[in-house]
């Protein structure tokens, strides 16, 4: 047995590196910056056995992770370009969409915004923003129009979502390897308290019971982080017909975090299917989510909280990140980049309408397109976040462009590797 393993002793390899992965050609490939390394090692001694080599130039970052993979019959997959959220001036812009589709720029500056939620009294969101390594959460005060930021961590923070009373807003962070659920005063003041943790699962929070003591929230797991998949990535993997959510080895459940029963966490919604986006409809009945049963993406609702006594596919040809009407007569999803809404019927049992289209145009969606808008209290108007066309830095460069990205493909690329880094 190896020594590090029989003590449990960690040895550093690398220093300041990120995103290793051992090849059966005897090397370990990482990522520094926008760069791909590759350098000898020696599995059985646990040794280097040179120094580092630079294989690839310009690889895309997203969500702090640079986007390739490797395949063991040697084919090399990877995004060109720059990391998301470095130098950027222009950033995103806010918008008001109308049920019609007509547009109007909020007057906040751009920026690196996502994941907007609106407060409950309709006058104030919460947005993260931010790039690698350091994500906050922000409040954007509608009426005053000034911009407040919440956290100070130096960590990832991000989904922000206001408590029913709008005094809290509970949101998810990264910090020291493990994904956790916070939340702090809406106004800044007091301590930041942690809700739950989990040290293999990213905690998404989703929506909170009429009564605000229970919260619905995802919990994603993967081989590969889902908080790691970039915009550029999702957007590749749709152009190409492919659902990111059939990832293989992902994995998402719903459950429930009580707030009353020393915050304990009870699975409602935990099969092979992923399953994520709980929204808990207005009058407390209903359960919305997004699950892939089907093969994709679509919308259904079950009755809440006995959830195994009823299910409904809402969404007919595609849909995700459900948002129920503040009159809970409606809900409303996102399909590819077209707003859909379905009017619902629950006087005696549930009853969805045949879906139809609201408005569509070119939104800004990460991951998931769930997370990424929100509905005003008044029922009329959507939160949309709108893409940047290029992001300006000391020089305009199309690499940085928030747009469908290449994937390039590189086949016998264990050639190259083992011709230009030769393993002794």
């Amino acid at each position: 047995m190896l020594p590090f393993i029989e003590s449990g002793e960690r040895k550093e390899l690398i220093a300041g590196g990120d995103t290793a992965q051992y090849l059966s050609t005897g090397h370990i490939v990482y990522g520094v910056d926008n760069n791909l390394f590759a350098i000898p090692f020696d599995p059985d001694s646990l040794e280097l056995k040179g120094g580092p080599i630079p294989m690839v130039e310009g690889v895309f970052r997203a969500g702090g992770a640079p986007q390739y993979a490797i395949s063991d019959s040697g084919t090399l997959v990877y995004i060109p370009g720059a990391t998301i959220g470095a130098g950027i001036k222009a950033g995103r812009t806010l918008v008001w969409v109308d049920r019609n589709g007509k547009e109007e720029p909020l007057s906040a500056a751009p920026n690196a915004y996502s994941f907007p939620g609106i407060s409950p009294d309709g006058t104030k969101v919460a947005l993260t923003i931010g790039g690698q390594p350091n994500t906050n959460i922000w409040i954007w005060d509608l009426i005053r129009k000034t911009l407040t930021r919440l956290t100070f961590d130096e960590s990832i923070d991000l989904n922000p979502l206001w408590t029913p009373d709008g005094k809290k807003i509970v949101y998810s962070s990264f910090r020291q390897e493990e994904s956790g659920l916070y939340w702090k005063t809406a106004d800044g003041t007091g301590e930041t308290e942690l809700l739950a943790s989990s040290p293999k699962q990213w905690l998404s929070p989703g929506s909170w019971s009429v009564d605000g003591n229970t919260l619905a929230l995802s919990e994603f797991s993967s081989s590969l982080p889902l908080q790691r998949v970039g915009n550029s990535v999702a957007q590749a993997l749709r152009t190409a017909g492919i659902s990111l959510t059939m990832a293989q080895g992902a994995k998402s459940n719903i459950c429930l975090l009580s707030l009353q029963d020393d915050q304990k966490r009870l699975g409602l919604l935990q099969d092979e299917f992923l399953e994520f986006d709980p929204k808990i409809s207005p009058d407390g009945r209903w359960l919305a989510y997004t699950s892939n049963e089907t093969g994709q993406d679509e919308v259904y609702v079950r009755p809440f909280p006995d959830v195994n006594s009823g299910k409904w596919q809402v969404s007919t040809s595609g849909g995700e990140g459900p948002v129920w009407a503040p009159n809970g007569r409606e809900l409303l999803y996102m399909s590819g980049d077209t707003m859909m809404a379905v009017d619902i019927e629950t006087e005696t049992t549930f009853k969805a309408d045949v879906p139809r289209k609201l408005f569509e145009g070119n939104f800004y969606y990460y991951l998931f397109s769930s997370g990424m808008w929100d509905i005003h209290p008044d029922g009329k108007r959507f939160l949309m976040i709108k893409p940047t066309e290029t992001t300006e830095d000391e020089s305009t460069d199309e690499s940085t462009a928030e747009t469908p990205r290449k994937i390039i493909i590189v086949t016998n690329w264990f050639e190259e590797l083992k011709q230009r880094v030769p393993v002794k």
